[in-house]
């Protein structure tokens, strides 16, 4: 997956490099401002599943920038068979973080920071026998390292590694809680900014 995500991304840098030329570009200044759209999951490219955002991200100074954004995801899944097996979720969260940029020397703009996320999860099984209703809350906290790519002034993608601690809690019908902690790197995310 990680493969795939970091052949798509340079195939998109690639595409647009030559179109783009080399530009002066007056961004990550203070007072930038940009709607952010994320995507995350990059594996799962359908329409039964889908895990992103939308948020801002203000620059308070040079090269520094806060972001907050919500979270939605779904994931409908059927396992074929008799009978066949449904599994559903639904989730939605919010995560905040700073992003401190290197100065700007062309297009791309490498940065590092700290994000906090909160999300919630219910799932619904139905295996043609019962239903099983569960719920999750993840709780997260840790560093990011990504790289920012501006197409032009207004418009660019990034992409980022986290790497931090994660707790989740979890409880389902008929079942005692579980709480499950890691520490580790997480999924990489794609966003795409558009700065106004």
């Amino acid at each position: 997956m990680l493969k795939k995500t970091a052949i798509l991304f340079c195939a998109l840098m690639l595409a647009t490099a030559a179109e783009a030329g080399a530009q002066t570009l007056n961004v990550a200044k203070q007072g930038d401002k940009a709607v952010l759209f994320n995507f995350n999951g990059l594996s799962a490219l359908n329409l039964t599943a889908y895990q992103g955002g939308l948020g801002g991200k203000y620059f308070i100074e040079d090269n520094l920038a806060v972001r907050g954004m919500l979270l939605f995801g779904m994931n409908n899944q059927t396992t074929g068979g008799t009978p066949e097996t449904t599994n559903n979720n639904m989730s939605f969260g919010f995560s905040a973080g700073i992003e401190d940029h290197l100065p700007l020397t062309s297009q791309i703009s490498p940065y590092v920071g700290g994000v906090l996320t909160f999300q919630t999860t219910a799932n619904t099984i139905n295996n043609g026998f019962g239903i099983t209703k569960s719920t999750s809350t993840d709780f997260g906290l840790g560093a990011v390292g990504g790289i920012e790519y501006f197409f032009n002034q207004n418009l660019s993608l990034s992409a980022e590694y986290q790497f931090g601690f994660n707790s989740t809690n979890a409880t389902s019908s008929g079942a005692s809680n579980q709480s499950v902690f890691t520490l580790g790197f997480q999924t990489v995310g794609l966003t795409l900014a558009a700065y106004f």
